[in-house]
């Protein structure tokens, strides 16, 4: 059924087929409404004329000329012609029902239709509202007017004739009635007439509705049909297609933009993810490797002192280094593991109020000893107290790799410039070397997990490739920003960036 019509099972058509049928029925409606009454109105008109005729007759010849039943019976035929005329037949009946003279009009064939029978004169009658008889002379009948022509008359309508009861007699004691009929041939004609006008005219608003309908529903729903398109193209695996619909406050412009705000979102959630995954493959790979050259040592130097039990002391003591230098590296490489599974896990750090200046001072004289081969060179005076919030573990863990990288990778006897300066609003620390610096590639990777640019080099002197990740994830989680600037022959300078403590406002003395 759905693919036989497909507009009537898509929400356009739906709309169409609902907001055709609401304006069918509203015109349905109307045209029932305005029938009913323009027919109930010709036929309130006719009453009225057919009453005020009678009316204007009786008052010819007086209230005396029936006021009780002897002057109804002689009087019958003469109130039955008075009454009638070229298209009213009068029937003049009692108050039982029973026809004591009767006018017809010649008006060809439908003057049998006229005619006033028994079943109407009865359904007439029956409708007539109890009359409360009251006692008048003959003498004092002139003083009484036409009695009963005030009341409200009854009328029926039957087929193409109405017929209407008017009480004759005086007033509240009627003595009979004139049943007075009359064509309704030309009214119904004009009512059928604009039936068929109200029909038609209803069916043309339809119809211009229908043609002017539809394209504005096009239209409207275009948008939608847009965000299905490229919601279909993104299922099939296009994940760059986007609606792109124009700005709009209504809802179908807001959905475009939510649609797209999710979509990217997804996409983003989704490369975050591969590149995650990416690197946890990558990350692995790499400690597998490195965690396999310090075992395969640790093993074969263990199976060496194993088999000889005779060695020279020069040798044991050589090999029980080499086992010492490997757990040491294993130890570095397991403690760099660790720190940046914390930083994964998003552990929090713990800042606090530090003086940078000073705090560089402290970590010179605590940790220069621990680089020997290396001149350390303090370049501070332009901090002045300057502060910032920061942990102090994760900043001294920060200079200590970025020391350490200076030192095994730079020229031997080169000083390291351990520099600090302050801003506004920022705090910058920089650590310089005189090494041989890294090519443009090597820096676009240099803070990527077991990146080296020369990872023989690197091996041979004990590095994982872990410290600068470990700077770079420290920094980023201290809210600071950290850049490299380095090239070939010229050395490497990584500054770190915090933000600045603003300093506290001298309280006045009163």
């Amino acid at each position: 059924m759905a693919r036989t019509f497909p507009r009537f099972t898509s929400l356009r058509g739906r709309i169409v087929v609902w907001y055709l049928a609401l304006l069918a029925t509203l015109l349905f409606g109307l045209c029932v409404v305005q029938t009913v009454t323009l027919t109930g109105y010709l036929r309130a008109a006719k009453v009225e004329t057919m009453q005020q005729s009678a009316n204007a007759g009786l008052a010819l010849v007086g209230p005396c000329f029936i006021h009780s039943a002897s002057t109804l019976r002689l009087n019958a035929r003469g109130a039955a012609v008075l009454l009638g005329s070229n298209d009213v037949a009068t029937s003049v009946v009692t108050p039982g029902g029973q026809v004591l003279a009767q006018f017809k009009p010649d008006v060809g064939a439908l003057g049998g239709s006229l005619a006033a029978t028994p079943a109407i004169v009865h359904n007439l009658l029956s409708s007539v509202p109890v009359a409360h008889p009251t006692t008048v002379s003959r003498a004092g009948c002139h003083q009484s007017g036409i009695g009963s022509s005030a009341t409200t008359p009854v009328s029926v309508h039957s087929g193409n004739a109405l017929f209407v009861a008017i009480p004759l007699g005086l007033p509240g004691s009627p003595v009979g009635y004139a049943i007075l009929s009359r064509s309704m041939a030309a009214e119904n004609g004009t009512l059928q007439n604009v039936r068929v006008t109200l029909i038609l005219g209803a069916l043309s608003v339809l119809f211009i509705a229908a043609l002017v309908g539809l394209p504005i529903i096009n239209r409207a729903l275009r948008p939608l049909h847009r965000v299905t398109a490229t919601a279909e193209a993104i299922a099939a695996g296009d994940l760059e297609q986007r609606a792109k619909l124009a700005p709009s406050a209504d809802e179908v412009g807001r959905l475009g933009r939510a649609f797209d705000m999710m979509v990217d979102r997804l996409q983003a959630a989704l490369a975050a993810s591969t590149d995650s995954e990416e690197r946890m493959r990558r990350f692995l790979a790499d400690a597998s490797h490195e965690l396999r050259t310090p075992l395969t040592v640790l093993r074969g130097t263990s199976q060496l002192l194993l088999r000889h039990n005779q060695l020279e002391p020069e040798e044991t003591a050589a090999a029980l280094r080499a086992i010492r230098d490997e757990a040491e590296r294993m130890s570095r490489l397991v403690d760099d593991l660790l720190t940046l599974s914390k930083v994964d896990a998003g552990v929090p750090l713990d800042p606090h109020p530090i003086t940078i200046g000073r705090f560089l001072e402290e970590f010179v004289e605590r940790y220069a000893s621990a680089w020997p081969a290396r001149t350390l060179e303090m370049r501070t005076e332009s901090l002045n107290g300057t502060q910032a919030s920061v942990d102090p573990d994760a900043l001294r863990r920060v200079l200590t790799n970025l020391v350490e990288n200076a030192a095994r990778y730079s020229s031997a006897g080169a000083p390291i410039a351990l520099e600090g300066e302050a801003s506004a609003h920022t705090v910058c620390i920089r650590v310089k070397d005189a090494g041989p610096g890294f090519i443009e590639e090597d820096v676009r990777h240099v803070f990527e997990r077991f990146y080296r640019g020369n990872k023989s080099r690197a091996r041979s002197n004990g590095g994982s490739g872990l410290g600068l990740s470990i700077v770079h994830a420290l920094v980023q989680q201290s809210h600071g920003e950290i850049q490299i600037d380095s090239g070939p022959d010229r050395g490497t300078a990584i500054a770190i960036t915090l933000p600045r403590l603003s300093p506290p406002v001298d309280s006045i003395s009163p």
